[in-house]
């Protein structure tokens, strides 16, 4: 049986790296100049749309770039392009996608089908993650998975060094880390414009992706149509506020109390939390506690109104002496720094160049007092306050907010806890023929997952012909948890550990 099992796991792994890449491959980059681009077709699988075809029509490109524009010099790179073909014979304008991050991929296999209808949908890697450089780092999540705080002052150090190792490796091997910022991005989606004989294109930008199409729309107005942005962070508003997150546990808390069953668990949810994260013990049952990694995850969590009322529930569940939920949420951040498909060297060139203000105390601003979580996820920044990712930062003028006039339409949750509604607002200022759209109680990964036909109505509307049509409805947070509670998540963590005791205990007395 185990002889089967093993060929198996050995056919499986073949199959996996015999699966071919279907963007073209450039052996020789130096025979070709910037601009080049190659392209072969191909069909990409529909998982989720039974509407449509199961597979797409697509072209596979593979452009060449250069790595600092800035520079003559420059040694080129390649970034994979990726077209769905529309399902019009007389497609309108494409829509370009722009995906969160930084240091997430900007492909996806066939998102957004019933966009086909009327238009091309186009992804173009983002360098540092999908093309031939990779800013793939071990050294920060190694030192990131830290017992004590990940981002207390100690640890801060500690990541810096790691960083600075990351730094001084990438430097090793020849990448020109001060090209991987949000401007090259931009021209890198402008060249691919180009390549694919585009006039006009649209923008659908999402959190990171935002910043990079208002950019874009600032650096190339005429080679826009429209940009529709959700989850809007514009320039100077990279960095999580505190007094911005206790403004939305006030109000989620004053939420709480409109429900007398809710008000039966807790007369007052913020309080719990506050008393809860007072009075933590060191370990429940075998597993760890760590106050920190549980507030950098009710951060995390409250992107959307599900993983809230999960988080709320666990609180709940802890000041009656059940901290298994609790516990979860601690083990819940030792795999965020190795998540697959983080790159945390682009994370750190996109945000340093971007947004670092090296007369800021991170450590002192983001943990004010008398704060329920402060703002524990922006205290990275402090790295580079000990100079742990020295990058050049951006032109100036594209960190601060200036008048476009591209058509935008604005979408943002209510609740929003990484980029809340007023940093639109603010950017509406700037945008003459721009609109806002504020979903009441939809948290950062909201937006679309409620009122999908309502959603798609909007989207299709404003880049057909520029009307924001909406039949959105408000929908009141529903506290009531899911049957998967981080109870019940934190009490299979302990039975796999005591699994896992149980087999080292008979391999030793065999």
């Amino acid at each position: 049986m185990k002889k089967i099992i093993v060929i198996l796991l050995i056919i499986y792994s073949v199959s996996l790296s015999a699966k071919k890449n279907p963007y073209p491959k450039i052996n020789n980059i130096n025979e070709h100049k910037a601009g080049d681009f190659i392209t072969a077709q191909g069909k990409s699988k529909n998982k989720y749309y039974k509407e449509y075809p199961k597979k797409i029509e697509t072209t596979y490109g593979t452009i060449v770039v250069k790595e600092n524009r800035s520079k003559p010099d420059s040694r080129f790179i390649t970034l994979p392009v990726k077209k769905l073909h529309s399902l019009s014979e007389n497609p309108k304008e494409p829509i370009f996608l722009l995906y969160g991050g930084p240091g997430s991929s900007n492909l996806r296999e066939a998102p957004f089908l019933w966009l086909l209808e009327e238009h091309d949908i186009v992804m173009v890697g983002y360098r540092g993650v999908d093309g031939s450089v990779s800013l793939q780092s071990h050294e920060i999540p190694e030192a990131l998975a830290s017992e004590g705080s990940p981002l207390g002052q100690e640890n801060i150090k500690r990541l810096t060094e790691a960083s600075l190792r990351a730094y001084d490796r990438y430097k090793s091997e020849g990448i020109d880390i001060d090209a991987y910022n949000m401007i090259e991005v931009i021209d890198d989606f402008e060249d691919a414009r180009k390549a694919l004989g585009y006039n006009k294109i649209n923008l659908w930008g999402f959190s990171y992706g935002t910043r990079v199409s208002y950019l874009f729309g600032l650096r190339y107005p005429e080679s826009i149509n429209r940009t529709l942005i959700e989850g809007v962070n514009p320039p100077g508003h990279f960095v999580w506020e505190p007094a911005d997150i206790d403004n939305l546990y006030a109000y989620l808390g004053e939420q709480w109390k409109k429900y007398p069953e809710c008000l039966a668990k807790s007369p007052d949810i913020v309080k719990t939390i506050e008393n809860v994260l007072a009075s933590l013990p060191r370990k429940y049952k075998k597993i760890t506690i760590n106050p920190d990694k549980v507030k950098m995850m009710l951060f995390m969590m409250a992107y959307t109104r599900t993983g809230i009322v999960q988080t709320f529930d666990a609180f709940v569940a802890a000041e009656q002496g059940d901290y298994s939920g609790i516990a979860f949420l601690s083990m819940a951040f030792d795999q965020l720094p190795n998540m697959p498909g983080m790159y945390w060297g682009d994370n750190f060139a996109k945000a340093f160049s971007a947004d670092f203000d090296p007369n800021r105390d991170y450590i002192k601003d983001m943990d004010p007092e008398g704060s329920l979580i402060g703002s524990p996820m922006s205290k990275l920044f402090s790295i580079g306050t000990f100079g742990g990712w020295p990058i050049k930062s951006i032109p100036e003028e594209y960190k601060k907010m200036q008048t476009s006039n591209v058509p935008t339409l604005m979408i943002s949750g209510s609740i929003d806890i990484s980029t809340p509604p007023q940093y639109s607002t603010e950017l509406l200022q700037y945008l003459p023929n721009g609109q806002q759209i504020v979903l009441i109680d939809r948290g950062h990964q909201d937006t679309g997952a409620l009122q999908k036909d309502a959603y798609h109505k909007l989207v299709l509307s404003f880049f057909s012909n520029g009307s924001v049509d909406s039949d959105f409805t408000d929908v009141p947070i529903d506290f009531t948890p899911p049957k998967q509670t981080f109870q019940k998540m934190g009490n299979l963590f302990y039975k796999l550990d005591r699994m896992r005791l149980t087999g080292l205990v008979m391999k030793m007395m065999q």
